[in-house]
């Protein structure tokens, strides 16, 4: 009988040895349970330690992020928390450096530690007036990054990422709905095209950090909405963090005053042009491809092949046909 063991696509790493191996290398007051609080596109955990203190372990996935790109992450939201702005910051560890490496069955990953953000998320449940206060932290940590620089490198947010990359991952499940495949590369042609058309400067305030995925349950709510995951953020237009949000708000039928008090907030702190305003409606597009490709992209290592059922597919076409 063969000794030998059958390759990992995705480990998933005991609570108790990342307590013991890996905590044990940060600045946090000592740990007493470390408990998987979400599977996701990277594993996160729910890190209790004395006096009631909280934090969260992330475990990025194998081959999603490089070193680079993490520590470009953990660098920006240094640099906000640095800032005095209401982020989920990263904890360093006792020796300086805010990742630790984990040797997995499937190759070498990365851990962080971060501050637990206080308050919770609402998710569906946002108000007119939280959305408001969520729009006004977007725009001040938008204003807040015109002038950082990092050491180290980042995918842009750009129409490659967002829609070819989308569409390749998209093309390569649904190969058989070749009408709807069709459809879709028009739309991302058509999406480019009126980009190009708006001619968006590629300088800030305008283009800069961007954090990626703004979204109710991307953020915890008590005084002021506390923000957290920024395993999305890039450079890129800054109106495509709005999109995002509205995205969501699409995705999950909610009322048309949680966009626009989202938006009032924003522009309290930074006022859109109005080519930045045509552009969000044409974002929203491209953030709906660019989220059916994440999906897509992460089949058998995050989602089951099950999920992607022709019914997904209809489904996230019409859902895309409201924000057209």
């Amino acid at each position: 009988m063969s000794s030998s063991f059958i390759p990992v696509i995705h480990s998933l790493p005991s609570g108790k040895a990342l307590m013991e191996k890996i905590l044990c290398h940060y600045s946090i007051a000592k740990p007493q349970k470390c408990k998987l609080y979400k599977r996701g596109l990277n594993d996160t955990y729910l890190v209790e330690a004395e006096q009631n203190h909280r934090y969260i372990l992330r475990v990025y996935r194998y081959g999603w992020r490089t070193p680079s790109a993490i520590n470009f992450e953990l660098e920006l939201l240094n640099y906000l928390h640095n800032c005095n702005l209401p982020v989920a910051y990263p904890i360093a560890k006792t020796k300086g450096g805010f990742t630790e490496a984990i040797a997995s069955p499937e190759g070498q990953r990365y851990a962080a530690v971060f501050s637990y953000a206080p308050g919770r998320a609402i998710g569906k449940t946002i108000s007119s007036n939280q959305s408001q206060q969520l729009g006004e932290v977007v725009a001040t940590i938008h204003q807040a990054t015109d002038n950082f620089t990092s050491r180290f490198s980042r995918p842009e947010l750009d129409c490659a990422y967002l829609l070819d990359w989308a569409m390749a991952a998209i093309s390569s499940l649904f190969q058989h709905r070749s009408s709807d495949i069709k459809y879709l590369f028009n739309l991302s042609t058509q999406i480019k095209a009126q980009l190009v058309e708006l001619a968006l400067p590629q300088t800030p305030p305008t283009y800069g950090i961007c954090i990626g995925d703004v979204h109710s349950e991307n953020a915890h709510f008590s005084d002021q909405p506390t923000l957290f995951d920024f395993d999305q953020c890039g450079y890129g237009w800054r109106v495509f963090d709005i999109a995002k949000f509205m995205h969501t708000t699409h995705r999950w039928e909610l009322d048309g005053n949680i966009r626009a008090s989202f938006l009032q907030g924003y522009q309290k702190i930074r006022q859109l042009s109005p080519s930045e305003v045509n552009a969000i409606p044409i974002f929203t597009k491209a953030a709906h491809i660019w989220v059916m490709g994440i999906a897509c992209a992460v089949v058998e290592e995050v989602l089951p092949y099950e999920w992607f059922t022709d019914e997904w597919f209809s489904g996230k076409l019409a859902s895309l046909s409201k924000v057209t």
